[in-house]
């Protein structure tokens, strides 16, 4: 798969610190190519003085390594999701190990490029878009206390935004030891963009906008675009984009025999700090 990818974070107007993070792997050596793909990752942490910038880059600094390990299985759906539950479990601990990451967490989206097919694993509000011919589709689903009554068609989805529960977070990683993030899967054409943000994006712009300044610009204008226009209306939360523009895929790549779907649970609900 030949894609062009770039990201951009900054911590807003209103925070002290950047507790988002961003992280991607492109392999250089052809068989790691071959077998794992490319893999990215956007994470927003959350915690007391700075735990939920610990959590967020450990989240993706032991997603990357696990993904990537030669001990771990080498189908993609497998190993993401060894990689997802390793993240986890290292967030965990260190909230455990140390006081002052005692009940940190972060959410996490990853997406592994693969053949001619997205595996992306999703855990927390953070999120992921496909753009193609135009039209911009959210692939995964928010997992919050206001996203489930939009579901549940309590609340309407444009009030959802200004509703009090917006950020009571139903699961995150490092909170809970055992955790089940959804995992899905996506087919992957030329022309698509896929975009990954986390909440002080998607809160501040629409999709119309989203979808605007990807469609109209490469990457790495888009993902400055799109940071600017939110640092722009004051946002009070910190900002990070990570997108990726495929221009070519291998269909002759075999993928993992599991069908499309999403598996997952719901846990106590955990409120921003």
């Amino acid at each position: 798969m030949l894609v062009t990818a770039a990201a951009q974070t900054d911590k807003g107007r209103v925070r002290a610190n950047n507790e988002d993070a961003v992280g991607s792997v492109q392999p250089t050596d052809p068989t790691a190519r071959e077998r794992k793909g490319l893999l990215f990752a956007v994470a927003d942490g959350m915690g007391g003085q700075n735990a939920g910038e610990v959590a967020s880059t450990t989240a993706i600094s032991t997603l990357m390594d696990e993904y990537y390990s030669p001990s771990n299985s080498s189908r993609i759906e497998p190993a993401l999701q060894r990689a997802v539950q390793a993240a986890n479990l290292r967030v965990h601990d260190l909230g455990q190990k140390h006081l002052e990451y005692r009940h940190m967490g972060t959410t996490l989206t990853a997406m592994a490029l693969a053949g001619a097919t997205a595996y992306i694993a999703h855990v927390g509000d953070s999120r992921a878009y496909r753009l193609r011919n135009g039209q911009l589709k959210q692939l995964t689903q928010d997992h919050s206390e206001v996203a489930d009554l939009v579901r549940l068609r309590i609340v309407k989805p444009d009030m959802a935004g200004q509703h009090p529960s917006r950020n009571v977070l139903t699961r995150t990683i490092g909170h809970q030891l055992m955790l089940r993030p959804d995992f899905l899967r996506e087919p992957a054409m030329p022309g698509d963009v896929f975009v990954m943000c986390t909440d002080g994006v998607w809160s501040e712009l629409t999709e119309e906008e989203l979808a605007e300044v990807a469609r109209q610009h490469a990457p790495e204008d888009a993902c400055r675009r799109i940071i600017d226009l939110c640092l722009q209306r004051e946002c009070g939360d910190n900002v990070s984009v990570q997108i990726v523009q495929v221009h070519e895929v291998d269909h002759s790549a075999a993928g993992d025999a599991q069908r499309p779907g999403i598996l997952g649970t719901i846990f106590r609900p955990l409120k921003r700090m």
